[in-house]
């Protein structure tokens, strides 16, 4: 579990930081609110924890905007603010709890379990469990067979996190995210070491089943429990689509159950949807079609085009389509036959009464990757290579040069090759040559060449002819394989959120069984008329609409997304039985990004979702990094370089807009003008850097002597400051210059050629009133001025106040 901490207090941030590490969850700390809302934004979390009062951004700020921005992660507010008005502000700002400061470490935990099951992080059962392997999140324990095996923090979070999600499919960088703070860099290749720990301490415990599988090109997810261990023991506590291990057939049971009953039903609406034709074909036999008969045949000899090929109908697929293209050209005046209708129906009925085909919900098994180890004389090098591949989710086969069918490779799930190019082995040929002859047989296959001489010919040599990798030996086996997984090429699964528009359930629920295993939500819709309601709730990362529906097909809704300015860019797949090639026109001249033909195949549809997904989440990031670039130029314009508060430039502005407004609402304005005594001599004697690091530390400690959600402070030229005080009076001003006073004569900054202190000292003019056409902002500066030259020649190191 993953927590994003937002906490001004270094103090409080530790303990908190220390309290939830020790209960095994994961927290990144944000110091202020800008940065708090950039890491929600950009990291995906379980929960978050807001301070109140936070420098930059506000907590109930932070809270609005994600909510804005429809992320319903659980946030709790933890502050000092304990007011009926203050609690009433954090829930209405999207907060789903409120705690006050200083709180019972223990309760706080409890608020955390709670809001993470009520957010779904957590599941409704205490215990998750794998065959006999119990983990319980309240204790933070693991359990086999009666026996607790202790595991790491990190091994205790990567186990929690595959059983909480046991169909998902995890690649590194999913797990990097979930199990590591946004201040870790570790490489991908410390979830591999994570997970080969996780292994062996499983492994120790006496669980001689792997517990965690390799999905090639995807990552790792949950393995099927042992059958006979879980008749025993309470069923994994969250419920997902069909997962298969590798080479196998069988599913876990639960998930199997869940496929049946989904293929169940729509079988059982088979004979309701046959039904609508046959009432069709009766009509036509004794007269013609009415628009709204013809309407609901088509319709339904659409969904069934679709329908029946998702669940494994392939022939019956293709008869739906030709029963609605002949009532197409019924419509079109082409009447034809009825017999040729008839006809087609009784060949899908047929098609239906088949034997049960094996359903296509699920995923295919996965083939394990190939890695070809070509002229190795080293038997213990080889036998390394093959036992490392299996942490890979790779097998690696050793063969001769003399041994190679480039025929069967090619038809193969070949993924790299590893060539050993030693010289003067009998029944192998020279290395080289064979490297050129792998790359006109093999396009496309990285080469990784092994070479026992490390000499810049032989380097160069091998890359003229295609090497992708040189590498000298000796060489570990890990080493290679973590070279070779570099150079396979790697699909990545965005976590994103995909609505579906069908109007046909079963393609809704088939659909959602294809994507929910690869870590994506899912939200159906088979209703068209609430598009719209559920669009803007749910805020998708994509579209799936079907072309042909009741009420408002695919290329209007497609038209009205494309027009909104918040949903514009949304990425859209459009799906179809359809081929015809105006058709598919206006499916793209609707603004679609996307077409997918029925019926579905799963590899296909996975493809075309992830990849638009990634597109357009890098033209997203690339717009915030342009509208970022474009804040940080304008802030920087506004800010002095020096000190890092605001300029001249900034004062000016802040000081007309705070006239203007005060004009308006008759409230009065406070100007302190401050300029460091005898500043010259001070550079004099230490030089202009210690004189640089001075001005630093008296900007800072002016800064913390005033308000800063709506004074500011302003370095206004040299060693001279600017403090502008909104709906301050002149008795506010003259307390907030005491206060500066006082803060500069605590830093004690040694000036032994000061002519009025042994420590570096201010004098301050001050000046204010309510802002009225008689009055102007020249002439408020310029009092201020007046005052803090009078203050100079009192002596310095004091304040002289001069009303307007």
């Amino acid at each position: 579990m993953k927590i994003l901490l937002v906490e001004d207090d270094p103090a409080i941030s530790q303990v908190l930081t220390t309290t939830l590490t020790n209960h095994r969850y994961t927290v990144d700390v944000a110091a202020d609110g800008k940065t708090g809302l950039e890491l929600a934004t950009l990291w995906t979390y379980d929960l978050l924890l807001l301070d109140i009062e936070l420098p930059n951004l506000d907590g109930l700020s932070i809270c609005r905007q994600i909510r804005q921005l429809g992320d319903k992660t659980p946030i709790l507010m933890l502050t000092a603010r304990d007011g009926s008005m203050d609690v009433i502000q954090g829930l209405d700002s999207g907060a789903d709890d409120y705690m006050t400061k200083p709180c019972e470490p223990s309760q706080l935990l409890a608020r955390i379990r709670a809001l993470l099951r009520r957010g779904g992080a957590a599941t409704s059962l205490p215990t998750l469990t794998w065959g006999n392997l119990c983990l319980d999140p309240a204790s933070a324990q693991v359990i086999y067979q009666g026996e607790t095996i202790p595991l790491r923090p990190k091994e205790y979070s990567l186990l929690e996190l595959f059983l909480r999600h046991p169909h998902r499919v995890f690649n590194r960088s999913a797990i990097l995210d979930h199990l590591w703070t946004a201040e870790d860099f570790p490489t991908e290749n410390a979830v591999t070491n994570l997970i080969k720990d996780l292994r062996q301490r499983l492994k120790s415990a006496g669980i001689a089943e792997d517990f965690i599988e390799t999905v090639y090109g995807m990552g790792y997810r949950l393995k099927t429990a042992p059958i006979a261990a879980t008749a025993d023991a309470s069923p994994i506590t969250e419920l997902g689509p069909l997962s298969e291990s590798e080479g196998a057939s069988i599913a876990d049971p639960e998930s199997m159950l869940l496929l049946e009953q989904i293929r169940s039903r729509f079988q059982d609406s088979l004979n309701q949807r046959i039904a609508v034709l046959e009432a069709a074909l009766a009509t036509l036999q004794s007269a013609p079609l009415s628009a709204a008969e013809h309407q609901t045949a088509r319709e339904e000899a659409h969904r069934l085009a679709g329908a029946l090929g998702t669940f494994g109908y392939p022939k019956g697929s293709h008869l739906a389509r030709e029963i609605e293209q002949w009532l197409i050209a019924y419509m079109d005046g082409n009447q034809g036959q009825a017999e040729q209708f008839q006809d087609l129906l009784a060949q899908l009925k047929q098609a239906i009464a088949a034997p049960s085909p094996t359903t296509t919900v699920a995923n295919p098994p996965v083939p394990v990757p190939l890695v070809l180890l070509i002229n190795s004389d080293d038997p213990l090098f080889a036998e390394g290579l093959q036992h490392e591949a299996i942490v890979w989710g790779l097998h690696v086969e050793k063969v001769l040069s003399a041994s190679l069918e480039y025929d069967r490779l090619r038809k193969s799930n070949l993924a790299a090759i590893l060539l050993d190019l030693q010289q003067s082995v009998p029944g192998q040929s020279d290395g080289f040559l064979l490297l050129q002859e792998l790359k006109q047989h093999l396009p496309g296959v990285p080469i990784l060449t092994l070479a026992d001489q490390n000499t810049l010919i032989n380097r160069i040599q091998a890359s003229r002819l295609g090497s992708d990798r040189y590498l000298s030996k000796p060489i570990a086996p890990a080493q290679v394989l973590e070279l070779a997984m570099r150079l396979i090429p790697q699909a990545t699964v965005p976590q994103a959120t995909v609505m579906i528009v069908d109007d046909d359930p079963a393609i809704l629920i088939s659909l959602s069984h294809l994507l929910e295993p690869w870590g994506m939500k899912t939200i159906g819709l088979s209703n068209p008329n609430d598009f719209w309601i559920v669009l803007t709730q749910a805020n998708p990362d994509l579209l799936l609409l079907d072309l042909e529906m009741p009420t408002f097909n695919g290329i209007e809704l497609c038209r009205v997304v494309r027009q909104d300015s918040r949903y514009g860019d949304l990425p859209i797949l459009v799906i179809t039985a359809h081929t015809d090639i105006d058709l598919i026109q206006r499916v793209f001249e609707a603004g679609a990004d996307d077409l997918i033909h029925k019926p579905i195949a799963g590899p296909e549809l996975i493809t075309r979702v992830t990849s638009r997904i990634e597109r357009s989440r890098l033209r997203q990031q690339l717009d915030r990094l342009r509208r970022q670039q474009a804040q940080d130029w304008q802030h920087q314009a506004k800010v002095d370089p020096l000190t890092q508060i605001a300029n001249r430039r900034a004062f000016g502005e802040y000081l007309s807009r705070e006239w203007q407004r005060l004009g308006q609402e008759q409230e009065p304005l406070s100007l302190i003008l401050c300029d460091v005594d005898c500043f010259k001599a001070y550079n004099d004697r230490y030089g202009h850097p210690a004189g640089d690091t001075c001005l630093k530390r008296i900007a800072f400690a002016i800064q913390e002597s005033i308000n800063p959600s709506s004074d500011l402070v302003a370095r206004y030229g040299g060693e001279e400051f600017g403090v502008i005080l909104p709906n301050t009076d002149l008795n506010g001003a003259l307390r907030v210059a005491e206060r500066i006073q006082q803060a500069i004569n605590r830093l004690e900054i040694a000036h032994p050629d000061s002519a009025v202190s042994p420590f570096v000292s201010i004098s301050l003019g001050i000046t204010g009133t309510i802002p009225t056409a008689q009055h102007s902002i020249d002439k408020l500066i310029t009092t201020a001025d007046q005052a803090l030259y009078a203050a100079k020649e009192r002596g310095r190191n004091t304040y002289c106040l001069y009303p307007l």
